[in-house]
């Protein structure tokens, strides 16, 4: 199956339910600060994955929603919206469950939810916690009412009670999917809302399997509007922040997080139309850019998935210090520094829409120019879409984040303590006749002197079930850069993700901050992978 490479605070790898020879390790015992206390109060969450038919067959599926931890190991209540390509079940009610949360982060969650035809379903997860305000999730859903895997992450909500003025303000959004037909859809932009009237909104869409780009990214303008529903009594906007958006003539469930974040879903059942992602208020973006700054796509190609993952420097009009690799179904190629040469660089910033800008240059390696738009929602931080093209047609459809690189040079003085790991993409597995499947893995490991210790969740759904608790090892290594790439260095990242039988991802791995980076693989193990991932502290 070939799909898009859904949420891009995750990424993927291999993992084989056959776990070879040798004794079982056992993870270290878990060290840390949280406690059942550390979630308590009302999250907003979000997953992009799949559900799970068969051993053979899976289709796309992403959740939304809101619930509530009473801080002592149970779930109070909740709503939770669904789309399983196309096929919207709107404001499901979370009735209870519970959470565990271990000295290190790690923990499990699981929600009751009443499902349409009166009965109870649970949904379960892995969690891992970055504070006591977020943290990220796999889906680890399997028992005989469904299955179901994916990454997302969930978002302390603050300001109930909400009304359609909460989100006020210009927000920078990033959607991405399926469009009706089920052709891998990715929409970047930014709007205005006021009162719940959008306006000033502008876009740049990458549906190009469906139809052809522009010769430049040209952006489009559009309206709507941000309302209570009134069709679903459960779907209490003033409790749950939860309402109803039309954008471009596109229908969304929303959920308010705060002032400052807003998370989509696509709720329509007219085609396969899925799409989601978060709108993030836009503060004071800057009219040039400049400094290094690292990125990360991740998407279709014309045959399967691809990542992209890099950094630059931008001098206002052009790039310096090029450096990026990409993974295309399973094929890795380095870019820049000594790898290739890179030329026709432009960085053009748009005077119309402030934050909005496009980036090209032409790679040796690839016989097609390199074309990016992107849209800032501050200095250090924003989206961005590949609308790269070949002989008229697109290259992929790609689309992921953007984040300004500081706090280095990067070494063992400042990439040290507590991190959590996810990643989530595609891979073939070995014994699967060929099948291409989503595999997420959530996992918290400590990095001392660039050494990974940790423990670790993996699901992919040929195997029928989650595995959890598994030891976590690797290392970091600079390669003698300065760990920004700038120096065209890169910087490596070995994950054995599962001690006990020695599976280990190689990776190559870009640090914005010491508290984040990302990272794609660079190795296949003998079949096809393709992944991109994050790496953020826990604070």
């Amino acid at each position: 199956m070939s799909r898009l490479l859904l949420g891009l605070c995750a990424a993927a790898a291999l993992w084989t339910a056959a776990c070879g020879g040798g004794s079982i390790v056992p993870p270290p015992p878990p060290v840390g600060k949280y406690n059942l206390a550390s979630l308590n109060g009302q999250y907003a969450f979000v997953t992009n994955g799949e559900v799970i038919k068969s051993l053979s067959s899976a289709s796309p599926l992403a959740r939304a929603g809101s619930f509530v931890a009473d801080g002592q190991g149970h779930i109070t209540g909740g709503i939770e919206d669904v789309n399983a390509t196309g096929l919207y079940t709107p404001a499901l009610t979370i009735s209870g469950g519970g959470y565990t949360v271990n000295a290190d982060g790690r923990g499990t969650l699981t929600l009751n939810v009443m499902m349409s035809n009166g009965t109870t379903s649970p949904i379960n997860f892995g969690i891992v916690l970055t504070s006591v305000n977020d943290g990220l999730l796999i889906d680890e859903t399997s028992n005989n009412n469904q299955a179901s895997n994916g990454s997302g992450n969930f978002v302390l909500q603050r300001g109930a009670p909400f009304t359609v003025g909460s989100a006020s303000g210009t927000y920078v959004f990033d959607f991405s999917g399926f469009d009706v037909s089920s052709f891998p859809d990715s929409i970047v932009g930014k709007f205005n809302v006021n009162g719940g009237v959008v306006s000033a909104g502008v876009q740049d869409e990458n549906d190009s399997f469906s139809s052809a780009l522009p010769p430049t990214p040209t952006p489009v303008s559009f309206t709507g509007t941000l309302t209570a529903d009134t069709l679903e009594p459960p779907a209490d906007l003033s409790t749950f922040g939860r309402g109803i958006a039309s954008l471009n003539g596109i229908r969304y469930v929303f959920y308010i997080v705060d002032s400052s974040r807003i998370r989509f879903l696509s709720a329509s059942n007219g085609g396969n139309e899925m799409l989601t992602g978060d709108a993030v208020l836009q503060n004071n973006p800057p009219t040039n850019l400049s400094g290094g700054l690292a990125f990360i796509v991740a998407g279709s190609a014309a045959s399967s998935g691809v990542t992209r993952v890099g950094r630059f420097t931008a001098n206002g009009t052009g790039l310096t210090n090029v450096v990026f690799d990409t993974n295309n179904a399973g094929t890795f190629t380095k870019s820049g520094g000594p790898a290739s040469t890179i030329s026709n660089t432009s960085v053009t910033m748009d005077g119309a829409h402030p934050g909005r800008g496009v980036l090209t240059f032409t790679d040796s390696n690839f016989a097609f120019p390199f074309t990016f738009v992107f849209y800032l929602s501050s200095a250090t931080s924003g989206v961005i879409q590949e609308e790269s093209q070949s002989a008229g047609a697109a290259v992929d459809v790609a689309d992921g984040s953007l984040a300004a690189q500081f706090g280095g040079p990067f070494s063992t003085t400042n990439i040290t303590g507590t991190y959590a790991l996810n990643w989530s993409g595609l891979s073939v597995q070995q014994g699967s006749a060929g099948i291409v499947d989503e595999e997420d893995l959530l996992a918290q490991t400590t990095v001392t002197n660039l050494a990974l210790s940790g423990t670790s969740d993996i699901f992919q759904f040929t195997a029928g079930q989650p595995q959890t608790g598994l030891a976590v090892g690797g290392s970091i290594t600079f390669n003698g850069g300065d760990g920004t790439g700038g120096d065209g260095n890169r910087t490596t990242m070995s994950v054995i993700y599962n001690k006990s039988s020695g599976s280990t991802v190689n990776c190559v791995v870009y640090f914005a901050t010491p508290q984040l980076a990302f990272f794609a693989n660079s190795n296949n193990q003998g079949t096809t992978r393709i992944v991109a991932g994050v790496l953020k502290t826990q604070q």
